[in-house]
């Protein structure tokens, strides 16, 4: 079997970004996707790159005919980064479509927030609606759909946490409206947050003294939704087999992590949840 490689692409901004091939057989091939790209079409720019396209082409190119399909089985927002799982066969499509309708999919994310949720671990059960008015904004309401969150702390700094967020179910901007609500915006998110991007300015305190002056030179450490879709786990609908995979973490977010914990660090004696084992504190 011809298998897809992993490819470079280049962001509206010009930057190069890495489409990640994480695994492939007969029936669905798993992208660790890029922050900023976009799963489908945008509904009012649909000449913008987005993934299904960009493997649609390439699946064409591999095998030399138009008739290879890809189907979209389920989205993350475009400023998301990680996995994305997409059918190569009608049956995997059918099969995958259901359990993530079901809620059959075990989902989880990691999540740089600002401030600190109320427990070091515990479930969100709020129901969400769209906004009567205002459009692609999510709230929460007694009357909305149930939404059920799991987070768990796993790095706290002195004004922003990292979490292990799981969805049991997954309404639109689930993630980012329940950490709202708790108190604990993501980091970065212009929509449900404060912030469009942190700089160093915002963690270094002598740079904040100057900051009119360096403003405009400072680098950026993340200017995407400080949110990546870590791992994905089922059952193979088709086959049985438990799958398990894992999105390695983007060269911006461990970026995020290291200034925090150089600039941003509890004090000495402020006792810590460890990391997770895989993220390296070099």
């Amino acid at each position: 079997m011809k298998r897809l490689k992993s490819f470079n692409i280049r962001s509206p901004e010009g930057r190069k970004q890495r489409v990640e091939v994480v695994f492939e057989d007969e029936h669905l091939v798993v992208i660790n996707k890029p922050g900023g790209l976009r799963v489908i079409p945008d509904r009012w720019n649909p000449e913008l790159p987005n993934l299904w396209h960009l493997l649609q082409a390439r699946y064409q190119d591999l095998y030399q005919q138009s008739g290879q399909h890809v189907w979209v089985v389920h989205r993350i927002d475009a400023p998301t980064s990680g996995l994305v799982i997409f059918a190569k066969t009608a049956e995997m499509h059918r099969g995958l479509s259901v359990m993530f309708e079901k809620n059959q999919i075990e989902k989880t994310y990691l999540a740089i927030v600002s401030g600190e949720p109320p427990e070091t671990q515990g479930t969100i059960d709020l129901p969400l609606q769209q906004h009567p008015t205002r459009k692609k904004y999510v709230i929460v309401h007694e009357k909305g759909k149930p939404a059920v969150t799991d987070y768990a702390v796993r790095e706290r700094f002195q004004h922003f946490c990292l979490l292990e967020v799981k969805p049991r179910t997954g309404r639109t901007h689930q993630i980012r409206v329940h950490l709202q609500a708790i108190g604990c915006p993501l980091a970065v998110d212009p929509l449900y947050g404060e912030a469009e991007s942190i700089q160093i300015s915002n963690l270094k305190r002598d740079v904040v003294k100057r900051r009119a002056e360096w403003e405009e030179t400072l680098p950026v450490l993340m200017n995407r939704l400080s949110l990546h879709a870590y791992r994905l786990k089922f059952v193979d609908p088709l086959s049985g087999e438990e799958r398990e995979f894992e999105a390695p973490i983007p060269k911006d977010f461990l970026a995020l992590l290291k200034a925090l914990r150089k600039w941003d660090a509890l004090p000495p004696q402020t006792e810590t949840l460890d990391i997770l084992p895989h993220l390296e504190k070099s």
